[in-house]
């Protein structure tokens, strides 16, 4: 073997790292081998090109894989705790979806919005639990965002509820705005990592990065909402989804019922 052949080897066992360990160790050495096969039967121009692609997209999806089997086999039994966090979420959710169907006075709209953020916050905390095995750091820096800025909303909620009316953009100005944007962003990241780890219900991740998205469209930031056109039902329906999602999460993490699984 000649000593720029070495030197690519070398650079390439050090790009491994981006796998999984357990798949390193395994299969580590053999790739290695064939790559040095390679560089001498294709040359280092189409050799690298053609495995910096493939490293870009087995990694990702090797850990994704082991992300999936940790998911199964982890197994975290309800703890009170859990179930009423979740019980919680799915108060929450319930209160929000509540206002499609009935009347509801200004009051109680303002109570509403309390309920929602509490119950956004519990699931959040239930649903970090159970991901934390599997993945710490992503899901500390999925629950973070989502609890500071629910937490912040609720915050400017209750400051309102003291006060008669309905609480809108008016009452706070920007930082209303600007408050209720961040709690519709990081809800929305809060379910795409929810949904790639894939330790809880992949339907509601799902439906919480919809109802998200559509909350924060609905803002009116990018585009203007007329009220009665088809666009604003539309929105309205992403946000009724949104709240389908924290009933789904929280009766995920308050009757979940998972025995560990063995790799075959």
């Amino acid at each position: 073997m000649t000593a720029p052949a070495g030197g690519h080897e070398r650079v390439y066992r050090s790009l491994l790292r981006f796998y999984p360990a357990d798949y390193r160790h395994r299969f580590g050495d053999e790739m290695v081998q064939l790559f040095g096969d390679q560089l001498r039967a294709a040359g280092r121009t189409r050799t690298w090109l053609r495995t910096l692609g493939d490293l870009a997209t087995t990694a990702a999806s090797e850990h994704l894989r082991r992300n999936r089997t940790m998911a199964h086999s982890v197994a975290v039994a309800p703890t009170p705790v859990s179930r009423l966090l979740g019980l919680l979420g799915v108060l929450g959710g319930a209160v929000l979806l509540a206002a499609f169907v009935v009347g509801m006075s200004p009051d109680v709209m303002n109570l509403r919005l309390v309920l929602f953020n509490v119950g956004a916050i519990a699931v959040v905390l239930a649903v970090h639990r159970v991901q934390s095995p599997v993945s710490p750091r992503l899901a500390l820096a999925a629950a973070i965002p989502a609890l500071l800025s629910n937490a912040f909303y609720l915050l400017l909620v209750v400051r309102l509820v003291a006060q008669p009316g309905e609480p809108g953009p008016g009452d706070y100005g920007v930082l209303f705005a600007y408050g209720a944007g961040a709690m519709w962003l990081s809800d929305l990241w809060f379910g795409l990592v929810t949904l790639w780890l894939g330790v809880v219900s992949r339907i509601a991740s799902l439906a919480l990065v919809v109802g998200s998205l559509f909350a924060f469209i609905g803002m009116g930031i990018f585009v203007v909402i007329e009220q009665g056109t088809p666009l604003e039902t539309f929105i309205l329906g992403g946000i009724a989804v949104h709240g389908l999602a924290w009933i789904l999460l929280g009766l995920d993490v308050a009757l979940r019922r998972r025995a560990p699984a063995t790799e075959s």
